[in-house]
């Protein structure tokens, strides 16, 4: 980032269609970049939260699932036409997100490339690789995903 370029203000989350009843992202950020954006989206682990309450009892835990729609709420906020989720092609849960806890998900979002070897380009769409980190700074989760162009596409 360069001295003349400021950094996105975070804005609160929008609702969006979701898993009924997860808001899964609490706070936005959307920076774009030269073919995408970078998003950045943070949400709370709430332990009284009734969705945790068997996962697991006395310590609850923020399931992978639960990552997977935060990064879904995310997409669907910061990228034009909602784009859907087609594929998760890598995911990596590396240390756990318990009660009390914020994620920190930092996704960098390209347009999907011509698949290898492919005679013509891939349908339109999005290429996402990102990780999560509590807010110790400890890396919980890696992961790649491919989402379609959305409505209009």
């Amino acid at each position: 980032m360069t001295a003349t370029t400021a950094a996105p203000a975070w804005r609160p989350a929008a609702p969006v269609p979701c898993a009924a009843p997860l808001p899964a992202v609490d706070r936005l950020r959307v920076a774009p970049r030269a073919d995408g954006w970078t998003v950045t989206a943070r949400v709370a682990v709430d332990p009284r939260d009734p969705n945790l309450a068997g996962h697991f009892p006395g310590q609850p835990i923020y399931p992978g699932v639960f990552v997977v729609e935060t990064l879904c709420q995310a997409m669907a906020q910061a990228v034009p036409g909602t784009p859907r989720l087609r594929a998760v092609t890598s995911i990596r849960f590396l240390a756990a997100l318990l009660g009390g806890d914020e994620m920190e998900l930092t996704l960098d979002v390209d347009p999907a490339a011509p698949a290898a070897g492919a005679a013509s380009p891939t349908e339109p769409g999005w290429t996402v690789r990102g990780t999560g980190r509590r807010h110790d700074g400890t890396v919980t989760a890696q992961l790649r995903a491919v989402f379609d162009a959305g409505a209009g596409a």
